[in-house]
């Protein structure tokens, strides 16, 4: 009996021209870009907040974490609703290609020009045989700094409870208003 290779869901995306890729098992649901509602003291990396499942959720603009040129979100652009630190937390891409499974024998280091602050952990093939796509792998994990993160966290609690004060109801459907099966469950 021949041994299985092992090997790694992984999202294949890009923020601002780059190709990016997170472990397709910390992406709870894919979502479209909802209205955001920016308060003024958001963090310029927050493009805004919106509500999800009673919780306020910041949406992270890669684009700015990173240092890539800055892209003004399109209508339709999709979000990756993952858990940071046991709370949600959306990221904001321009753009899905697929999401593929990638033998761990294939997984290289990270260029250590691509490091982002630690979180670019690898780098991983993607697309046909021919293409010679490459996309860089993201951990979750080391998005923001723990700083950052304490930042982040006091403000989503702020917006929480902003949210409790109001008591808004919740809008049907997904946070765009599309019918709940609009948003696709990520591949587990």
């Amino acid at each position: 009996m021949a041994a299985t290779a092992s090997a790694t869901r992984y999202v294949i995306f890009s923020v601002s021209g780059r190709t990016l890729a997170l472990p397709a098992d910390s992406v709870r649901r894919f979502l479209p870009l909802p209205q955001l509602d920016r308060p003024p003291a958001a963090p310029a990396v927050v493009a805004g907040l919106f509500r999800y499942q009673g919780r306020a959720v910041p949406v992270l603009r890669l684009d700015l974490l990173f240092g890539f040129d800055a892209a003004t979100p399109e209508l339709y652009a999709p979000l990756f609703l993952t858990d940071w630190d046991n709370r949600p937390l959306a990221l904001l891409a321009d753009r899905v290609f697929n999401i593929l499974p990638i033998p761990d024998a294939e997984r290289t280091a990270a260029d250590p020009g691509l490091t982002f602050n630690g979180c670019a952990v690898a780098t991983i093939p993607h697309g046909g045989p021919h293409d010679g796509g490459t996309a860089t792998v993201i951990d979750p994990s080391r998005l923001l700094t723990e700083a950052e993160g304490r930042l982040l966290a006091a403000f989503q609690a702020m917006a929480d409870e902003r949210l409790a004060r109001l008591g808004a109801p919740e809008p049907a459907g997904d946070p765009a208003g599309h019918p709940a099966e609009g948003a696709a469950e990520a591949a587990r």
